[in-house]
C-alpha cells in the first residue's frame, strides 16, 4: 500500500495548495482547513478497493455532517465543495485511482454532534447514474419537497424570472442562474437557496452589498412582496403563501437593529 499512500498524499498537498486559503477565509478557524482536507484523505483511504486486477477504486460520495447551528454556513458554500470534489475526481485519475462516478460531496445537519464528521462510500457497481448525476432520485425528491411553489422574481419592474432550483446564483458574472446587467452589481452578488418551503437569500461578500426593505443583510428569509435591492435594481419577491410574517433577516455589522 506504500504506493497509494505516497499517492494520497500529493492529492491530500494539492487540495491544501488550492483550498486551504479560501477555507480559512470562510471559517476563519486556525487550522480547520487544514483539519478537513486531512480527514476526507483519512475516509478515502479506509474506503478504498483493490480488486484482483490490482485496480483501485477511490470512494465517489462523502458526506459531511456539521452541527446543526452551523449547517447553513456551510451550505452557502457548497460550490467550494464541489470544486474539492471535482480536484479529487481530476486529481486522484492522475494519482492512479478510479472511481464509478464522478466524486459528489454532501452535508447533513447533525442534531447531536457539535463536531464535523466524515464518511465516504463506493456507489454500487450497479447502479445506474453516469458520471454527470450529482444526486440520487431519492434526493431529488427530497430537494422538491424543499422548493416553494410558484415563487419568482420581478425584475426591474418588467420581467418575471421563475425560481425553480434549489440554489439560485445572482451577479453580472454569465455563470450566474440571473445574470443583472448592473454595473453597481458584483460579478457574483447573491444567492438564493431552498429550505424548507421558503428561499434564503445570501450575501455572498458584495461590494455593494444587499437591501431587503431597505435594510442591510448578510441572510434573510423572503417572504411574499419582499424587495431585493442590487446594486441599482430592484427585485420583488413574489411567493403564492398564505403566511403573514415578516422577513426575518439577519442584518450587517453595519446595522445590528432588526427588520
Amino acid at each position: 500500500m506504500e504506493p497509494l499512500n505516497k499517492n494520497l498524499d500529493k492529492l491530500e498537498a494539492h487540495l491544501r495548495f488550492l483550498f486551504e486559503d479560501k477555507l480559512f477565509s470562510i471559517f476563519n478557524v486556525e487550522g480547520h482547513s487544514r483539519s478537513l482536507f486531512s480527514d476526507l484523505i483519512h475516509v478515502m483511504e479506509q474506503n478504498i478497493i483493490t480488486n484482483d486486477a490490482g485496480l483501485s477504486f477511490a470512494p465517489d460520495r462523502y458526506i459531511i455532517s456539521v452541527p446543526r447551528q452551523d449547517f447553513i454556513k456551510w451550505q452557502i458554500h457548497q460550490d467550494i465543495l464541489d470544486e474539492i470534489a471535482a480536484v479529487i475526481y481530476t486529481k486522484g485519475r492522475g494519482e492512479g485511482f478510479l472511481f464509478r462516478h464522478k466524486p459528489i460531496i454532501q452535508l447533513k445537519s447533525d442534531l447531536l454532534d457539535q463536531s464535523i464528521q466524515l464518511k465516504a462510500e463506493i456507489s454500487p457497481i450497479n447502479s445506474l447514474k453516469f458520471d454527470t448525476d450529482v444526486i440520487t432520485q431519492e434526493e431529488h425528491l427530497k430537494i422538491e419537497d424543499t422548493l416553494p411553489e410558484e415563487a419568482f422574481l420581478i425584475v426591474g419592474g418588467m420581467t418575471n424570472f421563475p425560481l425553480k432550483g434549489s440554489v439560485i446564483n445572482i451577479g453580472r458574472h454569465s455563470e450566474n442562474d440571473l445574470i443583472i446587467n448592473d454595473p453597481h452589481i458584483s460579478r457574483h452578488h447573491a444567492q438564493l437557496r431552498a429550505i424548507k418551503k421558503r428561499y434564503i437569500i445570501f450575501d455572498v461578500g458584495s461590494i455593494g452589498g444587499t437591501l431587503i426593505n431597505g435594510k442591510p443583510i448578510t441572510q434573510a428569509t423572503l417572504f411574499n412582496g419582499d424587495v431585493i435591492r442590487l446594486g441599482m435594481t430592484n427585485l420583488i419577491y413574489v411567493q403564492t403563501d398564505k403566511s403573514t410574517k415578516s422577513t426575518t433577516a439577519i442584518p450587517t455589522n453595519d446595522d445590528e437593529s432588526p427588520l
